[in-house]
């Protein structure tokens, strides 16, 4: 059974087509970027590649990032369109505190911003 040009060309750009879509689905991608100015609310700007990227700051991250941390941020769709921080590998400021609980043997809590007449503060921290 010979296939004809006309048949060739259709399984081409059937094939051409199939490829697009693999790339276009490609699924999670997880990049790590800098936090740009503290987030406000549900939104957080962060620097990924030279380019400042509007993402969503889940709830129980509301507390632990602020402007200058180094996080992760996840690209649930692998297109760009929902832009997700899922973490934070610490910081570019000189001082921060993390609190480790040795009885559960785990970090329970941080501190990357001090709280000064209702404003968050860059003050250096003094532990006496």
């Amino acid at each position: 059974m010979s296939v004809s040009d006309k048949q060739q060309n259709i399984l081409e750009a059937i094939r051409t087509i199939a490829k697009q879509e693999v790339n276009r689905s490609s699924g999670p991608i997880i990049e790590v970027g800098v936090v740009v100015g503290d987030p406000q609310g549900y939104e957080c700007i962060v620097e990924i590649q030279g380019t400042e990227k509007t993402c969503v700051l889940p709830e129980h991250l509301h507390d632990w990032i602020s402007k200058d941390d180094i996080v992760f941020v996840t690209d649930t769709n692998g297109n760009g369109a929902n832009l997700v921080v899922t973490g934070s590998s610490g910081s570019k400021r000189d001082q921060t505190l993390v609190v480790n609980d040795e009885s559960k043997n785990r970090l329970v809590g941080g501190v990357t911003k001090f709280e000064q007449d209702n404003v968050l503060t860059d003050e250096e921290i003094r532990i006496n």
